[in-house]
């Protein structure tokens, strides 16, 4: 029996549903799966905009001018803009993986999650 990596079978998966194979059991886990990660991404960008925000509100500052100012060395290195920044990347991360996984972006599904 050959051991296939997570991409590996998803790829033979893909290939399957490519040449007709549909299975109800498999469609029903691969959604659940797909809507877990879902469920996980929107609470992980909940708690990372919240913390963003409560940046934003103590320097006056959206994140995304933090980020742009932060990037043209305009920032000092203090240890809440250095946390600004990696929170700022993680949320963005996020949103990115959320849209790849959805094809859309993650405000336009809120309401269906």
């Amino acid at each position: 029996m050959v051991v296939l990596t997570p991409l590996e079978a998803l790829r033979s998966l893909e290939r399957l549903y490519r040449r007709g194979f549909h299975d109800p059991v498999m469609d029903t886990a691969l959604l659940r799966i797909t809507s877990s990660q879902a469920a996980r991404d929107k609470a992980a960008l909940r708690d990372l905009e919240r913390d963003l925000r409560e940046l934003e509100q103590q320097y006056q500052m959206s994140s995304d001018e933090f980020f742009r100012r932060w990037q043209c060395g305009e920032m000092a290195d203090t240890a809440d803009f250095m946390d600004w920044n990696a929170l700022y990347q993680m949320a963005r991360e996020v949103r990115e993986r959320f849209d790849l996984l959805w094809g859309e972006p993650v405000q336009n599904r809120e309401d269906r999650l």
